[in-house]
């Protein structure tokens, strides 16, 4: 059978959309904040990554892979500290066991919702003009400026644009169904063919150094295990440097820990 340009073409992309299909097997891809957290709110500080379902010592969850990429942690509590987070699981949802202190008194609500209301308006602009991050803070860096009251430790910069990353990351999969980071279409990346949850190998190899240093990575104690982590995935994937996301699970407890590693 010979087939036209047109044909090979449409075959090809069809290959293409049941493989990405087959990757999102089972996972939600950037979920509304309102589906993640009983309180919205905290979509200023974390990231949803992607949600999945998983079956652990009987128990059903909705695991929640988050990333908190523009913000840095300054004071450590109990569930908030050095890039680890606690939240009670509760009817599907994450309800924040720590205190969003632990980034300091920067107006970050804020700035976000000024940034929100700047993608939500210009956001095709962005997309058909393949905006980059570093062109999209230029553009709107005296909106920035002018908004941002951040203590010394943050830096207004790197949150817009792990902001825009994300967002534009998240538009792009919203219109075209297709999981591509923002480097891929605005700086010409290599598309990543890998798998969006880590195998349990590279989730081993990741808490393997972690867990050797719990002392010094973590001032609290929360009956922390290997053999709790349950999922992961590349946060880089999705922002502009985030780490990798390790979701551990407290069955007893129903308390699911979020690790952002990095390496």
């Amino acid at each position: 059978m010979n087939l036209t340009k047109s044909e090979k073409k449409e075959m090809k992309k069809n290959i293409i959309k049941k493989s990405d299909e087959e990757k999102f097997n089972g996972i939600t891809l950037f979920p509304p904040a309102a589906q993640v957290f009983h309180d919205p709110s905290l979509e200023c500080y974390f990231k949803p990554l992607l949600s999945v379902k998983k079956h652990i010592l009987g128990k059903e969850y909705i695991i929640h892979l988050l990333s908190t990429d523009g913000i840095f942690p300054e004071e450590v509590f109990l569930n908030s500290e050095r890039h680890f987070w606690g939240f009670k699981y509760s009817e599907g949802k994450y309800h924040f066991l720590g205190k969003t202190e632990t980034f300091g008194n920067s107006n970050f609500t804020e700035l976000y919702s000024v940034l929100k209301k700047d993608f939500s308006k210009n956001k095709e602009i962005y997309f058909e003009n393949k905006v980059g991050y570093k062109e999209y803070y230029t553009k709107n860096k005296e909106t920035i400026k002018n908004t941002a009251r951040f203590t010394k430790e943050q830096d207004p910069q790197y949150f817009a644009e792990a902001f825009y990353c994300y967002e534009f990351t998240k538009y792009y999969f919203e219109k075209t169904g297709k999981f591509c980071h923002i480097n891929e279409l605005t700086e010409n990346y290599g598309h990543d063919e890998s798998d969006i949850l880590l195998s349990i190998e590279d989730i081993s190899y990741c808490i393997e150094e972690f867990f050797l240093n719990i002392k010094y990575n973590l001032e609290n104690r929360y009956r922390l295990s290997p053999d709790m982590a349950v999922c992961a995935a590349e946060g880089f994937r999705f922002t502009c440097w985030g780490g990798t996301a390790i979701a551990f699970a407290d069955t007893e407890q129903d308390i699911i820990y979020i690790l952002e590693y990095h390496s």
